[in-house]
């Protein structure tokens, strides 16, 4: 599949015209896939607790079981253990991910915005991975990823970081400027600013 980057039209014109970056209290961050490498552990999980090789590489659908072939009851018993104990299992934060929040946390609160059921279990991971930050990361479970829209807005949000393609259109359609996170299940066509890694995101920040 082709990736376009690029800012989406939503951006405002200052930003693309002078190449301004995002002040800090103005973005906030998608949990699984972006701050932490949850797909990555689910790979590695079905292996040694079921024996089913998946290559993270062939997950290109972000609706996976359309291209993993995997037994849905085991897929979602290992979905259950990565949504209610993600801070008792080896997930890990995707590279740079601890450092650019810290350096993040010293200039406006860290918002991690997920379509998880509920959010104590990830605010339970951060006090495993950055306890140093208790406080200063706020997290909020909408439920489904159609519902962090009125989140962000409520919020005063004005970019977020993602790694599904259909949430981040939806932002941009409510003047939202969704940031793609690059994983393979993302990289169809579409017009947004893609970011590699963390080191990227600290690229596109006012420090």
């Amino acid at each position: 599949m082709i990736r376009v980057p690029g800012w989406h039209t939503a951006i405002p014109e200052p930003i693309l015209r002078t190449g301004m970056k995002i002040p800090p209290g103005q973005i906030a961050f998608d949990f699984d896939g972006v701050v932490a490498d949850t797909f990555r552990l689910f790979v590695r999980l079905a292996c040694s607790e079921y024996g089913i090789d998946i290559k993270y590489e062939s997950i290109t659908d972000y609706e996976f079981l359309n291209v993993v072939k995997m037994d849905r009851a085991l897929a979602e018993r290992l979905i259950e253990i990565l949504t209610d104990i993600p801070h008792e299992i080896d997930l890990r934060p995707n590279t740079g991910a601890s450092e650019i929040l810290t350096r993040l946390s010293a200039f406006a609160p860290v918002m991690v915005v997920t379509a998880r059921p509920y959010g104590r279990p990830v605010e339970k991971w951060f006090e495993k991975h950055l306890p140093h930050l208790k406080n200063l990361i706020s997290v909020e479970a909408t439920g489904e990823n159609t519902t962090k829209l009125p989140f962000l807005q409520k919020k005063n949000i004005k970019y977020f970081v993602d790694d599904r393609l259909d949430t981040c259109r939806q932002l941009a359609d409510e003047g939202i400027t969704p940031i793609v996170y690059d994983q393979p299940w993302n990289k169809g066509p579409h017009e947004f600013k893609v970011v590699r890694n963390w080191h990227d995101i600290a690229d596109i920040i006012e420090w």
